[in-house]
């Protein structure tokens, strides 16, 4: 990597031409919202933030929103190459799942009747965003619970030209997308509508090793769509109403190798919100509200199971989420932001069941949490724009376990228009879910505190960044196999290197490449034997070293091509109950993509994923994705 970052930097000190409408300076100059809840150019935070812009959305058609974070820097999501349907983890810097805040238009999403309170990305189809931000490190400070690997920001389509768009695309394990989209403007008012539909008939979820090759295939359904309405109130004042529906089902076996021919999943979840918005000069004032509502149902009735003939679990949560801040020039070169959030879940369960054993039903006892915060941040910079520091600090109360605090100190100094270092020391917490509070009411917020350090080099054809980032976990909730509860045991430990590089050395030729590597070490209960402790210098199901690089080619004017390669290093994960832990081998995948635009209004393409069709395992027991090709149109 290191011969490739000198390379390309002597290759561009040659490169003296001028500035291309997408080039890689404007794309780094693009506003970005996420790093302080407010609008600034990437290059004027000392954050460590990506943005995968609507351009790279396109290019990536035909692919789900968690296959694309899949092959970011600092980014691991096991599942999202996994038949359709499976709810992927996110691993962020190496922070456990539900660890890292999913953000939609701003607002925190999460399920609270899952047990680390994780949010699903196949809520979230593609055709839904236009940009996502990715915000690395502790960001709890500005942003609450589940923010200590960092925070994704999904920022939804909200055009306010006129238009009629649609897409559809079919291929491999009989895929097939479609969705239709329509944008309008009536004065103050305008509004974008979009509706959508995928199916598939998949593969077998679980791995067969019976040598009987009879597992089913687990298909899948899911339906969308969405309304965002903006209202300017008038020159300050700006009105948003959204809402976003996602109903799917997914046919899924019965456990890691275990087939199943009747057990099904089902997901159905609403958001709900408005923003209120004011901004004059650099005064901005911010109010949004969100209601959110999930209903989860597990249904097996099965005949193929000699201790299990019928099981229905069925989960309904709510999410009330509300968050107001204003923020003001203090002077010239001191902004202040000061704000309060009010966050309240609440969820229901009930199980029955018929087995061997007889019948059995259990209605879990309605819970609920809400916490409130007090939280504020000054970013300073002097005269010359050289020097940038954001001091921050979070109070939060929470009316299970009582309060907790946060900090953020963030300073970032121009060496010159190329060179730039950045640093960061923060605190980042998570509150206990609900599902683990039903279980021990006496649970503490998870703990960390996170430091980071990295320098960026930028010129017209070139961009490189290097980050070097420490994690330290205490109070890590977990759960216990000898009182069979959830506990605060675990501590963690993770540093690592980033790596990204950007290259446009003319206007036809794009090359990028990331490299991660993250090191993990984490004492907690003995997995094998459930009695005692242990330090494991690794984590569950992330890779130690993932690298990945894209060439993209623009053939002519309407014909575009990119090719990438990823690779990922072996993992280790659970290998079952009371046993040792079990390696997965290290894989590397080839993709490219193919787009072709007819004319102003239609566009063709073609996207394959594992070209070479490799057979690897993102979970043990679980198969991932053969050679995957789609073939769509988007018309526009």
């Amino acid at each position: 990597m290191l011969s490739v970052c000198l390379i390309a930097t002597t290759l561009a000190f040659g490169q003296k031409e001028k500035p291309e409408k997408d080039s890689l300076s404007n794309t780094l100059e693009e506003v970005i919202v996420t790093a302080n809840k407010l609008e600034q150019k990437q290059n004027t935070t000392g954050k460590v933030v990506s943005v995968i812009n609507a351009a790279q959305i396109q290019a990536n058609a035909g692919r789900s929103i968690a296959q694309i974070l899949n092959e970011q820097a600092g980014l691991y999501l096991p599942g999202s190459l996994s038949n359709a349907g499976t709810v992927p983890s996110i691993y962020m810097r190496g922070a456990s799942s539900g660890r890292t805040l999913i953000l939609i238009d701003g607002m925190p999403v999460g399920d609270p009747s899952m047990i680390s309170n994780e949010f699903d990305l196949n809520l979230v189809p593609l055709n839904q965003i236009e940009r996502v931000e990715i915000l690395k490190g502790a960001q709890s400070t500005l942003y609450g619970s589940d923010a200590i690997g960092g925070v994704i920001n999904i920022i939804t389509k909200n055009k306010s030209i006129p238009s009629w768009s649609g897409d559809f695309s079919t291929g491999s394990y009989g895929t097939r997308k479609l969705n239709l989209q329509h944008s309008k403007t009536f004065g103050k008012l305008n509004y974008t509508v979009g509706w959508g539909k995928e199916t598939a008939t998949g593969f077998s979820s679980a791995t067969d090793i019976s040598g009987k090759n009879n597992f089913d295939k687990d298909g899948y359904n899911n339906k969308n769509w969405f309304a965002n309405i903006n209202y300017a109130i008038n020159s300050f004042w700006n009105l948003k109403v959204s809402t976003h529906q996602t109903n799917y089902n997914a046919d899924i076996d019965y456990g890691a190798f275990k087939d199943d021919k009747d057990e099904k999943f089902h997901n159905a979840t609403k958001l709900t919100g408005l923003l209120l918005k004011y901004k004059k000069e650099k005064t901005i004032f911010q109010f949004q509200y969100q209601l959110s509502t999930q209903d989860r149902q597990y249904k097996n009735d099965s005949v193929d199971k000699t201790y299990t003939i019928f099981e229905d679990n069925q989960y309904t949560g709510k999410s009330h989420f509300a968050d107001a801040f204003l923020s003001t020039s203090i002077s010239k070169n001191i902004q202040w932001i000061i704000g309060a959030d009010f966050r309240y879940g609440s969820y229901h369960q009930t199980y029955a069941s018929i087995s061997e054993w007889g019948p059995y039903n259990y209605i879990f006892k309605d819970t609920f949490q809400h916490q409130t915060a007090l939280y504020s941040s000054l970013l300073i910079n002097d005269a010359s724009n050289k020097w940038l520091l954001e001091l921050g600090g979070r109070m939060n109360k929470h009316n299970r376990y009582g309060a907790n605090q946060t900090f953020t100190i963030s300073p970032s100094y121009k060496l010159n228009s190329e060179f730039r270092m950045m640093a960061s020391a923060s605190t980042g917490y998570k509150a206990p879910s609900l599902y683990e509070l039903s279980y021990n009411e006496a649970l503490k917020p998870e703990q960390s505190f996170n430091t980071e350090l990295g320098i960026e080099y930028k010129t017209n054809p070139l961009y490189i960044r290097l980050v070097y980032y420490n994690r330290t976990i205490d109070n890590g909730i977990d759960y216990n196999y000898i009182d069979y509860n959830f506990f605060n045991y675990i501590q963690q430990k993770v540093n690592g290197l980033e790596v990204e590089l950007n290259w446009k050395p003319n206007t036809k030729n794009a090359f990028s490449a990331n490299y991660t590597l993250m090191n993990g070490q984490e004492t907690n209960q003995n997995r094998a034997t459930t009695s005692d402790t242990i330090t494991y210098n690794y984590l569950l199901k992330r890779p130690k070293n993932s690298f990945g690089i894209q060439w993209a080619y623009e053939v002519s004017p309407k014909l575009n091509f990119s090719m990438a390669a990823r690779y990922i290093s072996k993992r280790y994960d659970v290998g079952g109950y009371a046993t040792e832990d079990v390696t997965l081998n290290g894989y590397t995948l080839f993709n490219a993509h193919v787009q072709y635009n007819y004319n102003k209004h239609i566009v063709l393409y073609a996207d394959g994923q594992n070209l070479g069709n490799t057979v690897f395992q993102e979970i043990n027991g679980y198969n991932a994705m053969g050679r995957m090709i789609m073939l769509g149109l988007r018309l526009r």
